[in-house]
């Protein structure tokens, strides 16, 4: 290759590398959440509505339970309020939402009113914290409504105020987390669901006949919580 065919090669690879975005980590959510905003920007910019790609840093992602559900011949969409994540990627992080499977409108009901999960980092296998915000149920037609400008107030009215406070840290989900969920989704149940699920509490190998997303949600925190956590739910449940 001649000197000025080398030096046109050369000049085209540098060009391409340039060109490459500088992301390094990804996030990425099962199909029956959708991906809406990241750092307030659409999120096709940075891939598509299950997964994306960032530089390291911090950044907000905004996602919602999105699911449809079909009966006979009719389809329900299922839709939770925006929940806002505050999270800091490192290179080549690899975040994934981990929720219940929903398969009936009862459940997706349930559900798209109080979502929960866990995120995990894909590299290490380890569970990651994070902090989020649920956007306030807002009436009227959804379709029309300003999410950008909502999330931006929530958010600014729900930062705190502090005079020349420093960059504040992601707040730590602790084992008080999981006791809380126990309670609420507990608390959700018909007598029944309660029933079975003290019984299941008492007695791991105990197969509830009872299957609903309340009674899911509630062994999927009883599973994650630590054995102080698991002992203040079963003391909870016979005051």
């Amino acid at each position: 290759m001649g000197l000025k065919n080398r030096i046109v090669a050369s000049s085209f690879l540098s060009v391409c590398v340039m060109a490459l975005p500088a992301q390094a980590a990804t996030f990425e959510v099962p199909r029956s959440f959708e991906i809406m905003y990241v750092d307030l920007e659409g999120a096709r910019q940075f891939g598509n509505d299950f997964k994306v790609e960032v530089d390291e840093g911090q950044h907000q992602i905004v996602v919602r339970f999105n699911k449809l559900l079909h009966s006979g011949g009719d389809t329900q969409a299922y839709q939770s309020e925006p929940i806002v994540l505050d999270l800091q990627f490192e290179k080549n992080d690899y975040f994934t939402v981990k929720a219940p499977y929903i398969s009936t409108q009862k459940q997706a009901e349930a559900y798209s009113n109080a979502p929960t999960f866990t995120l995990f980092d894909d590299r290490s296998g380890k569970e990651v914290d994070y902090q989020h915000q649920i956007l306030p149920v807002k009436s009227g037609f959804q379709n029309t409504r300003d999410y950008v400008t909502e999330i931006e107030r929530f958010t600014a009215k729900n930062q705190p105020i502090m005079d020349d406070a420093p960059v504040l840290a992601p707040v730590i989900l602790t084992q008080n987390v999981a006791l809380e969920m126990m309670q609420f989704w507990y608390n959700r149940s018909d007598d029944a669901t309660r029933k079975e699920m003290r019984i299941w509490v008492a007695d791991d190998l105990y197969k509830p006949s009872v299957s609903n997303i309340q009674l899911e949600m509630s062994q999927f925190w009883f599973n994650k919580a630590d054995r102080e956590a698991k002992k203040a739910f079963q003391a909870w449940l016979v005051e």
